[in-house]
């Protein structure tokens, strides 16, 4: 990278112009100067002309020969070459031959007497190496061909960096159309006939002189180099003298050196930036400015255990992710072994390091593969479930037992597996991985999760602000606020949410490949398997479609259902529909809608009765079963509600219980209780609320009588459920080798997301299995796991015994496994080969996660077959009455003003990286895209990027032409239906890390002054990416306008670091609570505290936390207490939430308009 200013120097920030085209020079040697010109942007070539200080004499002072020369006064070097060679031009008859010897040479120079040059007939340029500062002035005893060896290599080190102060100058030239064509000016001029070059390569040449040889006219020698600088800027000295005898001498010396030179083609230094280079030449330097620096510093992976290469690759990113971050999310693709890359990292904390390691991982999963896991690797660490650590009695004043075995500042890294698992904030178990969290030096966050996102980006942002507390950690990424990052990224297009908005924040904290990458560049990795290694394969995915008729189940009711639901909030009170029974109003959840006074209706109680009716929805597609149980539970709370509103009271509890009841989510009640309370009666409509309350409860049981009313044999999903059954027993005693073969290939897990449906399901079909002979293989063999209780370890190992690594002896018992998504997290069943997916896939991440339990490295199936049960004729209007209820909670959420999710899973913008709606048409498709990808919409990410550019590299020759690719080089392509535009790679001073702007182009009126520009890195290079046979396409049309494009990129590059060099623009928002608890804390501050302890809970509270924080200080906030103890109630909640102070956001240094450097640039033209 060419030497530009480091950021942060001093200086920064002053406006200046720039005139040379190239380095600034000063000193005896002319050698740049750190401080000055060396870290500055040139500008235009020829701006001297229009735009610099004054510098040359008032008209009519210059001197036609002069005798002695400088920059000083208005006086320059270059005027008085000038006149000296323009009174030669206009006075001699003849053509003369002009001699210049310079150490230095930049375009800036040549644009000075380009309009003198270009008229003279010859000219000869010697260059020449400078000895510069590093010069030894005490000599090295060195003898004989030491001395000689040691000087040559002396002069060899000065010219190869002379040829790199060269390649500085032109990648300094910058990007406009006055510099561009300056600078081809130059090469013309070189490449006239008129003009030999050579470079004096046997010592150092340190003389400057411009001779005019031609009958020994005339010499100006002495201290200026043939640059900007030299002729226009610097504090020079030049003499000149006029024939006999000085010039002969010197135009001796000039020959001899000359004839001692070697040619040297410095038009070839500028002619490369202009190359036709091809696009994928420039695509792939844009990779390499991105991550070129990392790929270099990846070493050979050394570690203790047997991993694959993509294994060793990821370990080395996670480490180096550890280190930069203290924190690192795990997310390869489901099967792909987290377990390996976290017990290598464990592995080097324990023995390399001496450290203490805790494993965090659900019950099942501590139980089975990493028990087994620590105990082949000899890894003793302690391993706790996520309830041991919510209850240890060092993170939970309530807890009663110690399961941790050190102090919480003992244990250096901590590693979560499952780590969706804590993406809820708002809860107890959030709460003690807070506390464990807390404490100096920091612990080390290991987060594995093939899912890190479930219901909404959201989750993503909880699991990172566990280890990510500075709000602006991201500044130098254009993200001033990682909070409103996620925000603005989920509000960009609510119904085609994608990764790329979070490219910069997931390439920086997350290790992400999918199996589709490690087939694709990991062709030939291998795995030991049973103690021998083998290729690494997976089994292909094969989807199958299972249609059932949603009438065939419950008649009608679908469509009063759907108009039960489809209310908007706000729109039922006192509808005619509502009293007459046939629409919820949810009333009895919603009671803040029926306040006396008016106001805003509470967002918990909105988006919770947002959620049951969603839950209501998916409950009625899974089963009868589920959907009557539910109704009736919802009933029965209804009475409850009903008794206390006569007894005077309106009752808020409950709710979040009926909520769970029709969620899959395991959620503890007693966790949110926070918001149960109840009020008097008084200050509501009673009569109104009563009134909507009982229409509900009689419409819900309505429909619990209608959907109890189908008993298991009138239900045709169960009969299709087991001719399904029945048919993959049959094609594995078709296909089996052996017993166990045959075995393995029947196996079978059934998944719903509803523990009643599971129920339900495993009743009918251990009837079936009974009574039907096409089912026998299952009879005996049949076994359940939900989240409510029982042996899920004993069923695990029973069911699949060989790959879920069970004891020795332990006897395959089970071949047929219903189960809800408790047992789609971290398990290896992939003994197994079918799975059924029993009700519609509302959440297509849930069957990634399913898929992922048999599709893993080591399968023992070519095939795996995932069948989803889906209803066919009615599954439009089913998803469509999803959107529709999800589209009224987020429009009935912002009309009071929420932001994000105030229950998990109820973001305003509550969606995951693949559409559902999409996805599930393509499973009805049998498309196993979903499967392949893992549910990534984007083939390209951060690890694609990273291994083409690592493919690439290996050419020693494509190395090199990405290396020496001058910067403000350019190419085009056309893409069909894509956008016109840009892709500009930019530097920032001396920053490590690029900058990419896309700048789209209107074909028609070409109006670049208002054209979008783009600062997504993931979208920029989306736009570039391109194939080695990809054809350059570059009309003179379109390169003009990249100049434009150009200034509006780099003026937004600016604009945005400049925003974070402000401290006040990278403060987070605090939310009103944590103001007001802050406030009055140093209002009436608790006479027991300190002032620096006072300082520290005030920090503390002012931050953006989560919507359960807020409501906790806020019932501190409301207490009728005295201000005093309501501030040391505030203290209380601070304590025991254990919230401290997060790092103080740091600004960027500040930068000038010049310091943003663009390195290369893509025109993309549309067709």
């Amino acid at each position: 990278m060419p030497p530009v200013k480091h950021v942060g120097e001093p200086g920064a920030g002053k406006p200046h112009a720039r005139f040379d085209g190239g380095r600034e020079e000063s000193g005896a040697h002319g050698h740049s100067s750190s401080g000055t010109g060396a870290s500055r942007l040139p500008n235009l070539l020829g701006a001297a002309r229009s735009r610099a200080r004054p510098l040359r004499r008032p008209r009519g002072t210059a001197v036609s020969k002069p005798w002695f020369s400088t920059n000083r006064d208005g006086q320059t070097v270059a005027d008085d070459l000038n006149g000296y060679l323009g009174w030669l031009q206009e006075t001699w008859r003849k053509p003369f031959e002009l001699a210049i010897s310079t150490a230095y040479f930049n375009p800036g120079g040549f644009g000075l007497l380009a309009d003198k040059l270009e008229r003279v007939e010859r000219v000869r340029l010697l260059l020449g190496a400078d000895p510069g500062r590093g010069y030894e002035r005490v000599r090295r005893l060195e003898r004989g061909a030491a001395t000689e060896s040691a000087a040559r290599a002396r002069v060899r080190h000065a010219l190869s960096g002379h040829e790199q102060d060269l390649e500085t100058d032109r990648d300094l030239l910058g990007f406009t159309y006055e510099a561009d064509a300056g600078a081809r000016r130059l090469v013309e001029w070189l490449r006239s006939g008129r003009v030999d070059v050579r470079r004096y390569e046997r010592g150092f040449l340190h003389g400057k002189a411009f001779i005019v040889t031609t009958d020994n006219e005339g010499v100006l020698a002495g201290s200026s180099n043939f640059t900007f600088a030299g002729l226009a800027r610097n504090l020079e000295l030049n003499i000149a003298q006029y024939g006999e005898p000085a010039v002969p001498k010197v135009v001796e010396w000039f020959d001899e050196l000359w004839e001692g030179a070697e040619p040297f083609d410095l038009a070839a230094v500028y002619e490369a930036r202009y190359a036709p280079h091809d696009p994928h030449l420039i695509y792939l330097r844009m990779l390499f400015e991105r991550y070129g620096r990392e790929l270099a510093e990846q070493g050979d992976a050394e570690g203790g255990l047997r991993l694959t290469t993509f294994q060793s690759d990821g370990v080395w990113r996670a480490r180096r992710i550890l280190e930069a971050r203290d924190g690192v999310v795990v997310a390869d693709g489901v099967g792909l072994g987290k377990t390996f890359i976290a017990g290598e990292l464990i592995r080097a904390a324990v023995h390399d390091r001496r450290q203490r390691v805790l494993l965090v991982a659900p019950a099942a999963l501590r139980d089975g593969p990493w028990r087994t896991f620590l105990r082949r690797e000899g890894l003793g660490i302690d391993c706790l479930s996520f309830e041991e650590l919510s209850a240890d009695r060092q993170l939970n004043a309530n807890g009663g037992q110690s399961h941790l075995t050190f102090s919480l500042d003992d244990y250096a890294m901590v590693v979560i597996d499952e780590a969706h698992g804590y993406r809820n904030p708002d809860t107890q178990r959030a709460d003690a991985l807070r506390r464990l969290l807390q404490g100096s030096p920091p612990k080390q966050l290991v987060l594995l999760t093939a899912t890190p996102v479930n219901n909404s980006l959201w989750d993503l942002y909880y699991l990172l602000s566990y280890f990510i507390r500075n709000d602006a950690a991201f500044a130098d990424a254009g993200i001033s606020s990682l909070r409103e990052h996620f925000s603005e990224a989920a509000a960009e297009d609510p119904d085609d949410l994608s990764a790329e908005h979070l490219f910069d924040v997931l390439d920086a904290v997350a290790v992400r490949r999918t199996r589709h990458f490690v087939k694709r560049y990991y062709p030939s990795d291998r795995i030991e398997i049973a103690g021998e290694e083998v290729p690494i394969t997976f089994p292909t995915p094969r989807v199958r479609p299972v249609s059932y008729d949603l009438e065939d189940v419950l008649p009608g009711v679908f469509t009063r259902l759907e108009h039960a639901l489809d209310c908007a909030e706000g729109e039922c009170e006192h509808d005619a529909d509502v009293a007459a029974g046939a629409t919820l109003s949810l009333a009895r959840y919603v009671p803040s809608r029926y306040l006396s006074s008016g106001g805003d209706v509470e967002a918990y109680q909105l988006q919770l009765a947002g959620l049951l009716r969603s839950g209501l929805l998916k409950r009625f597609e899974s089963s009868p079963h589920a959907f009557a149980l539910t109704c009736e539970r919802m009933a029965a709370s209804h009475d409850a509600f009903l008794e206390i509103l006569d007894e005077g009271l309106v009752a808020r509890g409950e709710a979040l219980a009926d909520w769970v009841a029709t969620d899959s989510d395991e959620l503890d009640v007693d966790e949110l209780a926070q918001h149960e309370k109840v009020d008097r009666a008084a200050v509501y409509d009673v009569d109104s609320l009563r009134s909507d309350v009982e229409a509900d409860r009689e419409l819900l049981r309505a429909f619990a009588a209608e959907a109890r009313a189908v008993t298991a044999e009138l239900d045709p999903t169960l009969s299709l459920l087991a001719d399904q059954l029945a048919a993959i027993a049959a094609e594995a005693e078709a296909d089996g080798l052996d017993e166990a073969d045959t075995r393995d290939k029947r196996k079978v897990i059934v998944f719903s997301y509803y523990a009643d449906t599971v129920e339900w399901v495993v009743d009918y079909l251990e009837r079936a299995v009974a009574e039907r002979d096409d089912l026998s293989a299952y009879r005996g063999r049949l076994t359940s796991i939900t989240g409510s209780g029982g042996d899920k370890t004993e069923v695990l190992l029973g069911f699949a015994p060989r790959s879920s690594e069970a004891p020795e002896g332990t006897e395959d018992r089970y071949d047929l496994l219903v189960a809800t998504d408790v047992l789609a997290e971290g398990v290896n069943l992939q003994q197994a080969r079918h799975i059924i997916n029993y009700d519609l896939p509302w959440n297509p991440m849930r069957l990634v996660q399913r898929h992922g339990r048999i599709d893993r490295i080591g399968s023992p199936h070519a095939e795996v077959f995932i069948r989803c049960v889906l209803p066919d004729r009615q599954l439009d209007a089913l998803l469509g009455l999803e959107e529709r209820l999800h589209r009224k909670l987020k429009t009935a959420a912002a009309s009071v003003g929420i932001e994000d999710e105030v229950l998990p899973g109820s973001a305003v913008a509550d969606h995951t990286f693949t559409e559902p709606r999409e996805e599930i048409e393509r499973l009805r498709r049998e498309d196993p895209t979903l499967f392949e990808t893992g549910g990534e919409t984007h083939a390209y990410s951060g690890e694609e990027y990273r291994q083409e550019l690592r493919s690439a590299l290996e050419d020693p020759s494509t190395r090199r032409l990405i290396e020496s690719l001058p910067w403000g080089s350019g190419s085009g392509m056309r893409k069909v239906g894509a956008p016109p535009g840009f892709v500009f790679c930019a530097r920032i001073a001396d920053h490590e890390r690029p900058v990419f702007r896309w700048v789209a182009r209107e074909a028609s009126d070409g109006d670049d002054e208002e054209a979008e520009v783009v600062s997504d890195t993931l979208a920029c290079l989306g736009h570039a990416q391109c194939g080695a046979d990809t054809v350059r396409v570059l009309d003179e049309e379109t390169h003009a306008r990249a100049y434009a494009a150009w200034e509006a990129a780099r003026q937004d590059i600016y604009a945005s670091w400049q925003r974070a060099t402000d401290p006040a623009n990278l403060q987070p928002r605090i939310p009103k609570p944590m103001r007001a608890a802050a406030d009055l804390l140093r209002a009436n501050p608790p006479p027991e505290l300190g002032q620096r302890e006072l300082d520290r809970l005030c920090d503390a509270i002012e931050a953006p936390y989560g919507t359960r924080i807020q409501r906790l200080v806020r019932g501190a906030l409301d207490s009728e207490e005295a201000p005093v103890e309501r501030a040391r109630e505030v203290v209380r909640v601070v304590t025991e939430l254990g919230l401290e102070p997060a790092p103080a956001p740091e600004p960027l240094p500040v930068i000038e308009l010049d310091d943003v450097h663009l390195v290369c640039w893509l025109a993309i033209v549309g067709g």
